[in-house]
């Protein structure tokens, strides 16, 4: 037994289960009295594989674990704080790695820089900017760090800094700072003095607030960025020389404060986001951070005040990360003077600024209940429970809102989550939730739940008092937990049904609205309990006067059939028809994407209750009969093949009630992408066309395997609830009735078999001419997304297609889809050269096409003004020229010629 406490130490060890390794949780997990477990982990300790920390409760973990974890040898048998050791072995982030988000809301930002500083052959300027106190200067020096770890840098090279807002009002002292001067140069130059460049040479100059800089010594600086000389102040005679890289940061609009010489001599400008654009969870691993450096400084350990936490948290600080700085400085400073606890300093809401506390509703502040102290190791966890580890640790919510096999994982992640029940006593608003709920899942009571109550209760409870810590973890991963209700929507949707309704009684009836994690832990935890079923095709409703009356027959039919095929409301008798339709509607709004509807009333009144229900695209049966016998007999033909008027006109010979059906079902309209080249390809496809549709399109795209196609064409399940429109792919399957679309026809759009033939019902003549023009957009932007290094394809790929469109109408011409392509292509990759003064390609008989085609370049040169002047380029003649040779072999110029 003592081999099986160890295996499992050492496998939760290595899990990181910390918080788990207890005596009271190994006890529970082996089934072992917790004295038998002492005894077990004195010997462990002895025989050195086990390490004590000694925190409470208490923890064992095993040493060996721990030093596969962290590649650090573990040489005692106590360890007093976890956090701290953890923090000693720990190796030091480099570079990057201490900006919060450098692998979340700062990742494309960070890459960036890194591809900026590392252009060879000496990087290229980079501009940054952003509100005040977003970080531009942190992530300036880290990018300097950066280039310096991985010798970009002369060994020697240092990062300058210099602040241009201090010299606003005195442009020529920051020339002087910035180039240097000689003796005499202006009163006071006693000597020779280097300036900034020559002090960062093989380094970084860094030039905040550059926006004060005003426009002469601009021009100054951009001389020296094209050639890398300069003059000192007051010697025009002798050059200096320095290789430095340049990064430049404004609060303000760079295009309102800044000469288009100078930024077009910036080719990278990144924004940095703001505090609140950030994330929640970012900017806990912020306040975590600030704190943690002044519990260095103070020597103290330093606790949080719920409420001070959550204050803290929603205030949204104007001045950004600087704010929330000076913030938790000022409420160090006030909490300093009142420290009862040696060791200890408590930081309370009380402790906050006047701003902040005013910025806080009443009603907020009522709301907030302080309970356990937060101390700031607890946030260096991330505020993980038991279920917020494993859901942060595993990654599970990405995990769950991306994989094909979500039934699969999310079973597999629900039944790790709720392994074992929690025996804490349920406070008395949680006894009150329940029962609510209890009512609620009454309909759902299968065998399974009968056997489990008492976990289930405990976990239910669990979810709903979820605290305000492990709720604000996961803020950042709001959409991917509303992507996974959508999974269990459609896919699990008795489970759904069930979250939506716990979740809508609890608002109603205690105005608490439940959190997206709180509703992905309900719908986890049903997936554990119920079997699970996914959207079905037809679905049933009880309508009945007098309370239980239609709730108690679908009890009954859906045990009977040991599956959910009822759902029920009860009416009071004084219920109006036009109050039933409301709550029958409210009730369908979580039955989207079934196809076939069957209604049994207990009253001829409610036979008219289909003509006000909001559902659309869903054939309606209705019947006007209901007693236990017929629902019985039309729930199981509704797990039959039978069709509705099959299941409803028996019905009626059986009990002589009479029906209705309202034919509303229309299928989706579907374009297939398959290709014989293989799935990569037509997953490439379907990108650009569903890219290519416009925005309130409801037609759908799948990629579909080619010989499969072949094989079944398109009597497949996949497609039975769709109008298939066409297949577009790179070979004809040749199958009857099947329209088929050329890979290179879609593109050039030259021929009677185009795509936009099928389209013309279903859009607009504006709508089809933009949806044409995307596609040849598109399919250049993946061309060139592969040819770009430095610009932005996509900003890019719009300013030449408006250009392109400008000289079309310039010319009085409609070019074809095949020139129009080869343009975007062309001239794209021509600006990217011109920016990177890659010089430019000669042309043949240049001096007889300037002068024939005068009009012509005349005409490009307009056309493209804007893209000149927003890159800060020129497009030469030669290239032009070209241009003009795409033009001349299009069929349409040639019929203007």
């Amino acid at each position: 037994m003592k081999d099986t406490l160890y295996k499992m130490i050492h496998a939760w060890t290595s899990a990181e289960r910390f918080d788990e390794l207890t005596i009271a949780s190994l006890s529970s997990a082996l089934s072992l009295p917790k004295n038998k477990i002492t005894f077990f982990m004195q010997d462990l300790i002895k025989d050195g594989k086990i390490v004590r920390i000694e925190e409470k409760p208490l923890r064992f973990m095993s040493k060996k674990a721990l030093e596969e974890l962290y590649g650090t040898p573990v040489n005692t048998d106590k360890i007093p704080r976890f956090d701290a050791w953890l923090a000693s072995v720990q190796k030091e982030p480099m570079d990057f790695e201490k900006l919060v988000g450098y692998d979340g809301s700062l990742a494309s930002l960070v890459e960036q820089c890194k591809a900026t500083i590392s252009y060879p052959p000496s990087g290229l300027p980079l501009m940054l900017t952003g509100e005040t106190g977003t970080g531009k200067s942190f992530i300036a020096q880290l990018t300097f760090e950066y280039a310096k770890n991985h010798s970009l840098l002369k060994p020697e090279g240092r990062f300058v800094s210099i602040n241009c807002s201090e010299y606003a009002n005195n442009p020529e002292l920051l020339s002087a700072n910035l180039f240097g001067y000689v003796k005499g140069a202006f009163t006071g130059a006693n000597q020779d003095t280097p300036g900034l460049l020559e002090l960062a040479d093989g380094g970084v100059l860094f030039l905040d607030e550059v926006h004060n800089l005003k426009g002469e010594c601009q021009e100054k600086l951009f001389q020296f960025m094209d050639q890398a000389l300069y003059h000192r102040m007051g010697d025009n005679k002798t050059w200096y020389s320095s290789q430095v890289r340049l990064i430049f940061a404004t609060t303000e609009d760079p295009n309102q404060v800044l000469l288009k010489t100078l930024q077009r001599r910036i080719p990278m400008h990144l924004k940095v986001p703001t505090l609140l654009q950030r994330g929640s969870l970012e900017k806990i691993q912020m306040i975590y951070m600030l704190f943690k450096k002044e519990e260095q400084r103070l020597k103290k350990r330093i606790k949080l005040s719920p409420s001070f936490f959550q204050l803290l948290l929603s205030y949204p600080f104007p001045e950004n990360i600087g704010g929330l700085k000076s913030t938790i400085q000022a409420c160090c400073v006030q909490a300093l003077f009142q420290i009862d606890e040696k060791d200890e300093m408590m930081i309370e809401a009380h402790n906050l600024p006047a701003t902040i506390l005013e910025h806080a509703s009443i009603d907020t502040l009522l709301k907030i209940q302080d309970s356990d102290w937060i101390y700031i190791d607890e946030l260096d966890r991330n505020f993980k429970n038991e279920y917020s580890t494993t859901l942060l640790e595993q990654n599970a919510i990405h995990k769950l809102a991306q994989t094909e096999d979500f039934r699969e994982d999310a079973l597999h992640i629900a039944n790790a989550l709720f392994q074992s029940s929690n025996s804490n006593k349920a406070s008395a608003f949680e006894n009150a939730a329940f029962t609510l709920v209890e009512k609620i899942t009454q309909h759902y009571h299968m065998a399974v739940l009968k056997q489990e109550s008492d976990s289930f209760q405990h976990q239910l409870l669990s979810i709903l008092s979820l605290p305000l810590k492990t709720r604000i973890a996961l803020e950042n991963k709001k959409q991917e937990m509303e992507t996974i209700l959508g999974r269990f929507k459609n896919e699990d949707f008795r489970i759904y049904s069930a979250v939506l309704e716990i979740q809508e009684t609890l608002k109603n009836t205690l105005n608490i609205s439940m959190e997206p994690i709180q509703n992905v832990l309900l719908g986890l935890l049903f997936l554990k309990t119920f079997p699970t079923q996914s959207i079905p095709k037809r679905m049933g409703i009880l309508l009945a006067h007098g309370p239980s009356s239609a709730s108690s027959i679908a009890i009954c039919v859906n045990e009977w059939l040991e599956q959910h095929v009822f759902d029920a409301i009860d009416m009071p008798y004084f219920m109006s028809q036009e109050q039933c339709i409301e709550q029958l509607n409210t009730y369908l709004k979580k039955m989207e994407g079934i196809e076939e509807l069957f209604l049994l009333v207990d009253l001829g009144s409610l036979e008219e209750v289909w003509k006000g229900l909001k559902i659309k695209n869903v054939n309606i049966g209705i019947i006007n009969t209901l007693h236990l016998k017929m629902a019985l007999s039309i729930g199981q033909d509704l797990l039959s093949s039978k069709s509705m008027e099959d299941i409803l006109e028996k019905a009626k010979q059986e009990t002589r009630a009479s029906y209705r059906i309202e034919y509303n079902r229309e299928k989706k309209k579907l374009i297939i992408c398959s290709c014989a080249s293989g799935m990569g390809v037509a997953e490439k496809l379907k990108s650009v066309i569903v890219d290519s549709l416009p925005s309130e399109s409801s037609i759908e795209v799948l990629s579909y395997d080619y010989n499969s196609l072949l094989q079944n064409g398109i009597h497949n399940p996949n497609f039975e609830n769709y109008e298939v429109l066409c297949v577009v792919g790179t070979l004809n399957p040749n199958i009857k009735h099947l329209h088929f679309i050329a890979l290179d026809d879609l593109i050039l759009q030259e021929s009677n078999n185009s795509l936009d033939q099928y389209l013309e019902p279903y859009f607009s003549n504006t709508k089809l001419e933009e949806f044409k023009k995307n596609i040849i957009k598109n399919f250049s932007l993946s061309n060139i997304m592969n040819a770009l290094t430095i610009l932005n394809p996509t900003k890019l790929l719009e300013h030449v297609a408006d250009a392109i469109d400008r000289l079309q109408k310039e010319m009085h011409l409609s070019l074809s889809n095949n020139t129009c392509f080869g343009l975007y292509v062309h001239v794209s990759c021509l600006v990217e050269r011109l920016v990177m003064n890659r010089g430019i390609e000669s042309y043949q008989d240049i001096g007889g096409f300037q002068t024939e085609q005068k009009n012509f370049i005349e005409r490009v040169k307009r056309s493209f003004s804007d893209v000149e002047a927003f890159y800060g380029v020129q497009i030469p003649v030669e290239e032009i020229g070209y241009m003009f040779d795409y033009v001349k072999n299009d069929k349409n110029y040639q019929k203007c010629v």
